[in-house]
């Protein structure tokens, strides 16, 4: 008798934490559906909720990390293609920290937007190892893009780099905490507290935010007393940029395949700009860096067409010191000759119909 009444008990113990578990993990989807993302000062949001208001008058976006945000010029690129006779109209959803992941989840919501006349989405989707970087796992970004199911992939990718385990472990934990953020909705809230608070995005925050066109292009600094700690740090250590960027020229992609998981990330990135009936334009950028997965991935015909910018001979311009704000970032000055650059490669794909809108 008193056997069975233990395993009861047991039995209705289970049940009761397994209605428990049922209970709380529908309320969390509920509240994931009614949760607004995130607040005031979130520089995606503020991106999304801008292209949101004219989300019918756009033919091409680009996005990336802050080398987007801050290196596309949507109005030169307009007018440069115009005077073409090429029209486009432009929107620049670079965001400092975005990779290929991040990158997925904007473009998830954009095709939420459902643009009507959205021809083209540039990306540059960065180096893959870089989503790696355990530096900002509680940014609101990151945890946004660490669902279950995009944590299980960067997991299983990181897992199958032989790591030591002490390594493998501390590369992992960092995605499983920003994942567990990410399941209980914390931080999604941001936007009624900032309400409650009386903090709103005003027109001064998303000019900030947006940049002074509300294109979604922010200049970083140009060489006078407004430039940054870092610019200007970049400038004294001149020689020592010329000695990297003269490594950097000796760099070559080496043999073998694209790593499998970046391949996974560019078929996803173009899957979603092909729900938007879009044409996906891989772009790299001038940078001391190769992005070799990327060039040999399009070397495989796996990407519809990649503009390379990060040849430092052919492009030195881009590479010159007075062109840049530091060794990742273009200045303004630099932002807009690349523009004009990617512009005129653009234009030419388009007239020998390697490009073509919808």
């Amino acid at each position: 008798m008193a056997a069975n009444g233990e395993r009861s008990s047991a039995r209705a113990s289970l049940g009761t934490l397994a209605l428990f578990a049922l209970s709380f993990a529908l309320a969390t989807l509920v509240l994931r559906t009614l949760l607004p993302h995130g607040g005031a000062r979130e520089l995606v949001d503020a991106k999304v909720a801008r292209f949101a208001r004219e989300r019918d008058a756009y033919t091409l976006v680009f996005a990336g990390s802050s080398r987007v945000h801050r290196g596309f010029v949507p109005e030169v690129f307009d007018a440069r293609t115009a005077a073409a006779g090429v029209a486009t109209r432009s929107f620049n959803f670079g965001a400092p920290g975005s990779r290929a992941f991040e990158v997925e989840r904007l473009l998830e919501r954009v095709v939420q937007l459902a643009p009507a006349r959205l021809d083209f989405v540039l990306v540059d989707p960065e180096g893959v190892a870089l989503l790696r970087d355990e530096r900002n796992v509680l940014a609101r970004q990151v945890i946004e893009w660490h669902d279950p199911a995009a944590t299980l992939r960067i997991s299983r990718w990181i897992a199958c780099a032989e790591l030591p385990y002490p390594q493998l472990w501390n590369a992992l934990v960092p995605h499983w905490k920003s994942c567990a953020y990410n399941v209980f909705n914390v931080g999604r809230s941001q936007r009624l507290v900032d309400i409650a608070l009386g903090e709103r995005r005003t027109d001064e925050i998303e000019r900030e935010l947006v940049g002074p066109r509300l294109d979604g292009y922010a200049p970083l600094g140009d060489e006078s007393e407004g430039l940054g700690r870092r610019g200007q740090r970049f400038h004294k250590r001149r020689e020592r940029y010329l000695a990297q960027l003269e490594d950097y020229k000796a760099l070559r992609v080496g043999e073998g395949p694209p790593d499998a998981f970046a391949l996974e990330m560019y078929r996803a990135i173009r899957a979603r700009v092909e729900e938007l009936g879009a044409t996906a334009v891989f772009v790299t950028q001038p940078a001391l860096y190769l992005q070799e997965d990327l060039i040999k991935a399009a070397a495989a015909g796996e990407l519809p067409a990649l503009l390379r910018f990060d040849d430092a001979e052919r492009f030195a311009e881009l590479y010159a010191p007075e062109r840049r704000y530091d060794e990742t970032h273009l200045n303004d000055e630099g932002a807009r000759r690349f523009t004009e650059l990617l512009a005129d490669e653009f234009v030419a794909r388009v007239r020998r119909g390697e490009l073509a809108p919808r």
